[in-house]
């Protein structure tokens, strides 16, 4: 594609700093609580779609902050629901103050048309954007705010966790593993802080969006980490927090979820991406970050085969017609940031262009996956294990890590480490609440061995135990709950 093709993409899907974005927003009718504040230090900005399940939880974690509603702007905006949303939030504006109710009159196709409608009618010193089925910690708002105020950074990442049916998890650790920092610079930061980049646990200053013209894309993917990107290179510098803000909802959405990821959630995401390369000059940052996003696209289109864009030959080889129409020559190997040997092979593969060594390598793949998940089937080469090797022409690859408890005197287990990574720390993690984490006092006593103090007090039914390595990636520990159990 040429430079006036791409340029005009950009221009019909908004990216581009002007004015236009404004003026192809859709009108709305708004309602407010008795009671709003001109002045407010937060403003939330909410986009919904037909998340009436959710609305209570998400609007009760904002009506309870410990910030108070005197310092917050709520505002809700409508994408021309079709469930009973309107009703749920008219109840909340009848109760509470500080709450507007934006109504578009047409639906925009996306969480970008409210979220632009909010950022023009923001008030606050900062912006947060809070998806409707998401939920925050009662002190999130307090302490992000007070986070950016004592650093002066203009943007701010903060602990989140995924929730799936109850069950929560850590998610993009990268943003608070390395404990409270500010004014950190954005080319020191390692390429799993580019994991997530989502609207959850992100506070930025409404005068850095206002100065350099930011908005969301008009396209249904790719919008957010666009937008927070884009504020993460004017801002240069960052605040980091370690505790927990914001619940990410993920509750029975994995199957539907994979479902979107299509031809068109392709093309999207390598548009957003060469809408960044072209923008931003080359630097650690965007190249951690492209890395980041192929290595996430390769997985999706080169290996999944459960996603909304059927696995054939003609899925591999429009993948990567798609990367060189879009991004052309890579000035880099993004393969030297990916976490897995499958998807630097594929990696390989494509550039090669060889798309049926893809295919084949695929096929093969898959089966050692599913033979490793369920049957336990690996093989041991000195200190690194691997999948099973089940043809001889296809490149072997090896498992990232295994842990594995041997032993226990007392409170000391020996735990046996097998990798080809970097060993950070051992850790405990509470089950019901993530955050309540710590790590666990270790000696190295051979290659692969190490003596693991655990408290003799624990109750091991609620704790897991983790290996964290290559500073952000983790991996549970084999066999421990057996051994601490007898």
């Amino acid at each position: 594609m040429n430079s006036t093709e791409l340029q005009e993409e950009f221009s019909y899907h908004n990216f581009l700093n002007n004015e236009k974005w404004k003026l192809n927003l859709p009108t709305y009718e708004k309602i407010s609580s008795e009671l709003v504040f001109d002045t407010p230090k937060v403003s939330v900005i909410i986009a919904n779609y037909n998340n009436a399940p959710y609305l209570e939880r998400m609007l009760d974690s904002l009506v309870n902050q410990t910030i108070s509603l005197e310092k917050l702007q709520l505002l809700f905006i409508d994408d021309k629901s079709t469930d009973n949303s309107a009703e749920i939030v008219e109840k909340y504006l009848q109760k509470y103050s500080s709450i507007e109710f934006y109504q578009l009159k047409e639906n925009t196709g996306g969480a970008h048309g409210p979220r632009n409608v909010g950022i023009l009618n923001a008030r606050g010193d900062y912006l947060v954007f809070l998806d409707a089925d998401d939920w925050y910690d009662e002190n999130a708002l307090q302490y992000m705010s007070e986070s950016l105020e004592n650093s002066g950074d203009d943007m701010g990442f903060f602990g989140l966790v995924q929730s799936i049916n109850g069950k929560l998890t850590l998610k993009s650790k990268a943003y608070f593993f390395d404990g409270n920092k500010k004014e950190r610079d954005i080319q020191e930061l390692s390429s799993a802080f580019y994991e997530w980049l989502g609207p959850q646990g992100i506070m930025v200053k409404r005068s850095l969006i206002e100065k350099y013209n930011l908005h969301f894309p008009s396209q249904r993917v790719g919008d957010d980490v666009t937008f927070f990107y884009e504020a993460m290179r004017f801002s240069k510098k960052i605040t980091q927090g370690e505790r927990l803000t914001t619940y990410l909802n993920r509750d029975d959405n994995n199957v539907s979820l994979s479902k979107t990821v299509n031809r068109d959630f392709m093309i999207s995401w390598l548009r957003a991406l060469s809408y960044i390369n072209q923008t931003f000059p080359d630097d650690i940052s965007k190249e951690k970050f492209l890395a980041r996003r192929l290595e996430w696209l390769v997985y999706n289109f080169g290996l999944r085969r459960d996603v909304g864009y059927k696995f054939s030959l003609k899925r591999i080889i429009d993948f990567k017609m798609n990367i060189d129409r879009y991004l052309g020559k890579i000035n880099f190997d993004p393969a030297i940031y990916f976490r897995t040997g499958a998807r630097k092979i594929v990696w390989k593969y494509l550039l090669l262009e060889d798309y049926r060594g893809v295919v084949r390598f695929n096929r093969w793949h898959s089966l050692r996956h599913i033979m490793k998940k369920y049957l336990g089937i690996m093989r041991r080469e000195e200190n690194q294990y691997f999948y099973p090797v089940l043809n001889s022409k296809i490149p072997k690859i090896a498992i990232n890590m295994r842990a594995i408890a041997v032993n226990r005197v007392e409170n000391h287990v020996m735990i046996q480490i097998y990798t080809n990574g970097i060993f950070n720390h051992f850790e405990i993690r509470n089950k019901l609440q993530p955050f309540d984490r710590s790590k666990l006092s270790t000696k190295k006593v051979s290659l692969t061995e190490y003596r693991v103090d655990i408290p003799l007090e624990i109750d091991i039914e609620m704790y897991d135990f983790w290996v964290i390595y290559n500073n952000y990636q983790e991996q549970k520990i084999e066999r421990i709950e057996n051994l601490l159990s007898k």
